[in-house]
């Protein structure tokens, strides 16, 4: 066919007498996004290449030259001697032309055996489980340095809240580690994407695979992947592993919002409980004394897109007939935002996190007016013998005595709290001080310092499980065959 005006070539035209509109022609390109693919596309077309010499399909002088060309290209990119530009339909066209270039007539066999199906399947893959290992690394960082200001913090007693009313005492400690494993969680579905995306499609073709005697065990070997595709329509279809991603990118973005609303909520001058430090903070255009948390306020933000990254998907993919349609070049764009944003939100919450300091002082003030202790109330209460529910309506009512008195449960006399408790003595009445409230929530999991030193050793042996897995991961065999060539 005659190209577009100004076009580079494209992988396809034999049955075509006339040209594309080129409104249509600039609709259907994707090279403005999965240009970011380059590398990884490269490193999957050496291990095509790799595996069609040992199957005899290229000769070995042909296969050889297809390797080095495509390996001088992955070197100048790299390196920067090489940009992924021009007028180019997607970054598989981009590939073959450059390489044809370099090579001549022997860069037009690397697309032997192999569709842009496959090789778009294979080499996002490949960027993702990237991505994912990065995600990993730096969801690490900022869950250590929680624990690490955790560790300091052990005693640092501040109310607990739900229906952000003050409830019990709770430490600081106890309160990071929180989102701890929040963290320990994202981490597992991050390496469950990345086990998903671990299926080698190269061999799938289109989608009824190929005639050629291809060995795509070798391919998935090659490239580091742990399975080969059982169905080759499944093969090409497959965006599981893209939503699976997302939705992992998705619920990491929900628990950082939750932690930098409490940023935005604990550093302002109501609650007092953190102030930011110039670093991590902006000011306003017209009120001179302002120090916002806008970095928090941003982070908060980006789980409504993030999420709407994960519904793109899903929508993307219902309904849609086996196998290739072309809207499933779309998920490109919104995957790669997905996993962006994510990686770059981590980088942000441990910035925020250095930047943010703790005023023991005004949590510890925070314990006073909300009669934080009255559960340790009806727990001694029901100690000495009463129901729990008859426990629950005299503490009641030391709630009102105190609120009368304008003093805290504890600020109360003996004699008037067993008033309205008749069963109260001196031992339930110690109990009601802050700090001997936290020590006694010594169940597993609690609060207590003892039960939160524990809760730091358990994170920690659960955040090096995650690291192990990191180190473990291997370099693609391909890649160590190109350093050893």
């Amino acid at each position: 066919m005659s190209e577009a005006e100004g076009s580079a070539p494209k992988l396809w035209g034999g049955r075509f007498s006339g040209s594309v509109d080129a409104e249509v022609d600039r609709f259907t390109r994707s090279f403005s996004f999965d240009h970011v693919l380059a590398p990884y596309d490269l490193v999957a077309s050496i291990g095509h290449a790799v595996m069609l010499t040992e199957q005899g399909v290229l000769d070995r002088a042909t296969g050889d030259e297809i390797v080095e060309g495509l390996a001088s290209m992955l070197d100048d990119l790299e390196s920067g001697a090489l940009m992924v530009s021009g007028d180019f339909e997607d970054v598989h066209a981009w590939i073959e032309s450059t390489l044809s270039e370099r090579i001549g007539d022997a860069g037009k066999k690397l697309h032997t055996a192999r569709s842009r199906n496959d090789q778009v399947a294979v080499a996002q893959r490949l960027w993702l489980r990237d991505q994912l290992e990065g995600s990993v690394r730096e969801l690490l960082t900022f869950a250590d340095l929680l624990v690490e200001v955790a560790t300091s913090e052990r005693e640092t007693a501040l109310p607990g809240y739900t229906h952000l009313q003050r409830g019990q005492p709770v430490s600081l400690a106890h309160h990071l580690l929180a989102y701890v494993w929040m963290l320990d969680q994202d981490a597992s579905r991050l390496r469950r994407a990345h086990s998903a995306a671990g299926t080698c499609p190269l061999g799938a073709g289109a989608l009824a695979g190929t005639t050629f005697d291809i060995d795509p065990a070798r391919s998935a070997e090659l490239l580091g992947f742990e399975r080969v595709f059982n169905n080759s329509m499944f093969a090409v279809a497959d965006r599981d592993y893209v939503v699976e991603a997302s939705f992992a990118c998705s619920l990491l973005q929900v628990h950082l919002s939750r932690w930098a609303e409490e940023v935005v909520l604990w550093s302002s001058t109501e609650v007092g409980f953190a102030q930011l430090d110039d670093s991590v903070a902006k000011g306003s255009s017209i009120m001179p004394q302002k120090k916002n948390p806008e970095p928090a306020e941003v982070l908060r933000g980006k789980a409504g897109r993030v999420i709407g990254d994960l519904v793109a998907h899903l929508v993307q993919l219902k309904g849609l007939p086996l196998t290739y349609n072309s809207d499933l070049q779309e998920d490109k764009e919104a995957l790669f935002d997905a996993v962006a944003t994510a990686r770059g939100s981590l980088c942000v919450a441990t910035a925020l996190q250095r930047g943010l300091r703790f005023s023991r002082e005004r949590m510890a003030a925070a314990l006073y007016g909300g009669f934080v202790t009255a559960t340790d109330l009806a727990d001694g209460l029901v100690r000495r013998g009463l129901s729990f529910r008859d426990a629950h309506e005299q503490t009641g009512a030391a709630v009102r005595l105190a609120e009368s008195q304008k003093c805290e449960l504890w600020e109360l006399s003996l004699a008037d709290l067993a008033s309205v408790c008749p069963l109260a003595d001196q031992e339930i009445f110690a109990a009601l001080d802050p700090q001997q409230s936290l020590a006694a929530h010594n169940s597993p999991g609690g609060p207590a310092p003892a039960r939160v030193d524990q809760q730091i050793a358990q994170a920690r042996a659960a955040l090096e499980v995650h690291r192990l897995w990191l180190q473990r991961r291997q370099p693609m065999p391909v890649l160590e065959r190109l350093a050893n060539r």
